[in-house]
């Protein structure tokens, strides 16, 4: 019978199986519709589009229950469900997509010939979601790949333990009570500026970017062993060391 499908085809044809099927119809989701005088059960093409709508919710994250309600709710709109399997849809190509540009970035790397190590990796994945960030304008992200590259993944790491000193230096001044215009602090603000000027952008669109960065992603400062009040001195003590 054209537009009838019995449930092992249907499983088949739809991408899920003679089990769950039954189950639905034991729990009155969706049974079929018709039935041959033999007194087989076919599902119909009113069926095959309920079963679409009940996949559709159940990726959307609701439980049977819920859908069955809906489904047979009057106010149900199968159209709503469509927008809504739609921007689920459109949200997950772009994870895949941030996904595809960050391997591909890493790729790059390893296709550099330098060894990586761990801590190299680490380093690689975190500069790359900063670089992939929104806040990083398409010019600012591609001056720091370049810097990142131009500087290679050994210098890189031998920054980050430097910058690692640097912070704990920074700390103990702060947990000691040391003013950030005190003169061991603006030494610490000197190193830290001088470090900063050789790797990163030296402007204000690039500290703003970073800035708005580590607000949303306060984890990776943590990594660091940074948070807002130590930023926030830091910041200060370079600020100090400009203006003489």
């Amino acid at each position: 019978m054209s537009g009838c499908w019995k449930v092992g085809e249907l499983a088949k044809r739809t991408g899920t199986t003679v089990r769950t099927l039954h189950h639905y119809d034991r729990i009155g989701l969706l049974s079929p519709s018709r039935m041959t005088e033999s007194g087989h059960r076919l599902y119909t093409d009113a069926d095959v589009v309920k079963l679409h709508h009940i996949l559709s919710l159940k990726q959307l994250g609701f439980a049977l229950e819920e859908i069955k309600a809906m489904i047979h709710s009057p106010s149900f709109c199968p159209e709503e469900i469509l927008k809504l399997q739609l921007s689920r849809l459109n949200e997950q190509i772009g994870i895949l997509v941030e996904l595809k540009d960050r391997t591909q970035n890493i790729l790059d790397w390893l296709h550099s010939g330098q060894p990586i190590s761990g801590e190299q990796f680490m380093l690689v994945m975190q500069m790359i979601r900063m670089m992939q960030s929104p806040h990083f304008s398409k010019g600012l992200a591609d001056e720091l790949e370049r810097r990142s590259k131009r500087t290679g993944l050994k210098k890189l790491e031998e920054i980050n333990a430097e910058g690692q000193i640097l912070i704990a230096e920074f700390r103990s001044c702060l947990t000691g009570g040391k003013p950030p215009d005190d003169p061991d602090v603006a030494e610490l603000a000197r190193r830290w500026k001088a470090q900063m000027d050789a790797y990163a952008p030296a402007d204000a669109a690039f500290v703003q970017a970073a800035e708005r960065y580590y607000g949303e992603n306060p984890e990776d400062a943590a990594a660091h062993g940074m948070d807002s009040n130590l930023y926030t001195y830091i910041k200060t003590a370079v600020s100090l060391i400009e203006e003489r």
